[in-house]
């Protein structure tokens, strides 16, 4: 993270030295290098480029003119992380998604996981979960998170299985696929090891209880996703969608080009031919679909793309115009909208700006955000693309990337109200 220093402390290193000190030394310069003749003149000339060197060795040191921390905002703070843990990483949609090795803090200790060459690792972003890799392939995350008490592991052969959190495997790995765990049930694909010690076909899914016991899904479906507000949705060889409940039973048949996955609302967001639209848990349609793309209500609102994103109501009818290059979920009456500026840089490619809008689409903080996370409890998570000073100067000569994300805390307003620190 880098150092913050009040104020009073960076006018000491960087400019009482140019007031104080640069005068003297540049006239002891004058008057021994040069001579007395023109020594006004040559003080003039080396006193900036001296402050210079002084302004620049501050600025790597890390002297930066940045606010401290607030102490009032420090609860608020503390309660807003625990919420990001809730909400951040989001259950992955596919199978087996894989987390950079950047996000892994590694645990030393292997006794805890002791079979299969198994190490024990907790992800930066929700500490409270364990994850585990290989000892010999520590830069590769085998498995997301525990749900249920339970784990999806990817063993060298490529096959799935899951473990508990001591390390010891509750279903061995003989499963092309594997989803998570979901009110002690869960939904994997068998592969030929399973298939020889089962009457199911390999390729076969099923669904899964903690007791160890098998049933098969219907022999139409090729691929299930996780279960989601009680329902999973999944495909069939004809490449149409549908969804399934946790005794494996298809509640919803498969008449969708796509399908996602249930959100907390009760609603889902399905295409039919080109158009998107949500249902419901029944399968009737909530929202008809009329539009490019669309994404589940919250605080009675709903994202919908119709050549650019907007927000709309429970009846369909734009509340807010589709006017914005991208937009997120309403919390705490506002929500974020993405802004793009083409084209940019050599590539042609486009550069996105974050901000946040109110109900009535008004804008409420500037988009100058790289990224933002939702408000809760009054503030927002946001960052900005900063330039690293150590690296900046010597990315000219060996290839090597000066920037960083500097992150920090804001009002509704876009006020910052509390520091952060930089990834």
């Amino acid at each position: 993270m880098r150092r913050t220093v009040p104020q009073g402390v960076y006018m000491m290193c960087c400019v009482l030295p140019v007031r104080w000190f640069l005068p003297p030394v540049a006239s002891r310069l004058g008057s021994k290098s040069w001579g007395r003749r023109g020594r006004g003149r040559r003080q003039r000339c080396v006193a900036p480029i001296l402050a210079l060197l002084t302004s620049i060795a501050c600025m790597m040191a890390g002297c930066a003119p940045q606010v401290g921390a607030n102490p009032g905002m420090d609860d608020v703070v503390r309660k807003y992380e625990d919420w990001l843990k809730t909400q951040l990483p989001a259950r992955h949609s596919g199978v087996g998604a894989l987390k950079s090795s950047h996000e892994v803090v590694f645990v030393t200790d292997l006794r805890a996981a002791p079979e299969r060459g198994l190490s024990k690792v907790h992800l930066k972003s929700t500490p409270e979960r364990t994850c585990y890799v290989y000892e010999s392939q520590t830069n590769r995350l085998i498995t997301a998170a525990f749900y249920d008490g339970l784990a999806t592991v990817v063993v060298p052969i490529g096959r799935w299985g899951y473990i508990e959190e001591s390390g010891r495997f509750a279903f061995a790995p003989i499963f092309r696929k594997a989803n998570d765990f979901d009110y002690g049930v869960a939904t994997a694909q068998l592969g030929p090891a399973a298939a020889g010690q089962t009457p199911l076909r390999d390729g076969a899914w099923v669904l899964l209880d903690k007791s160890g016991s098998m049933k098969a899904l219907d022999p139409s479906i090729a691929s299930v996703q996780d279960f989601s507000a009680g329902l999973a949705a999944f495909t069939t060889g004809d490449r149409l969608s549908g969804y399934i409940d946790h005794s494996g039973a298809i509640r919803i048949s498969a008449a969708f080009a796509i399908a996602r996955p249930f959100c907390a609302d009760g609603t889902a967001a399905v295409r039919t031919g080109s158009a998107w639209g949500l249902i419901d848990e029944r399968g009737s349609f909530v929202v008809r679909p009329d539009y490019e793309d669309i994404h589940c209500f919250s605080e009675g609102l709903a994202t919908a793309k119709r050549g650019k994103w907007g927000f709309i109501d429970k009846t369909g009818n734009f509340v807010v115009p589709p006017r914005f290059d991208g937009a997120g979920d309403f919390s705490e009456g506002l929500a974020s909208f993405e802004s793009r500026t083409w084209p940019h840089g050599p590539d042609f490619l486009y550069v996105s700006a974050y901000g946040f809008i109110d109900r009535t689409g008004s804008v409420v903080v500037p988009p100058t955000y790289a990224w933002t996370h939702p408000f809760k409890f009054g503030i927002a998570k946001a960052g900005t693309k900063q330039i690293d000073w150590l690296i900046y100067p010597i990315s000219y000569l060996v290839p090597a990337d000066p920037y960083y994300m500097s992150w920090k805390y804001i009002d509704r307003r876009g006020t910052v109200v509390a520091p952060g620190g930089r990834d």
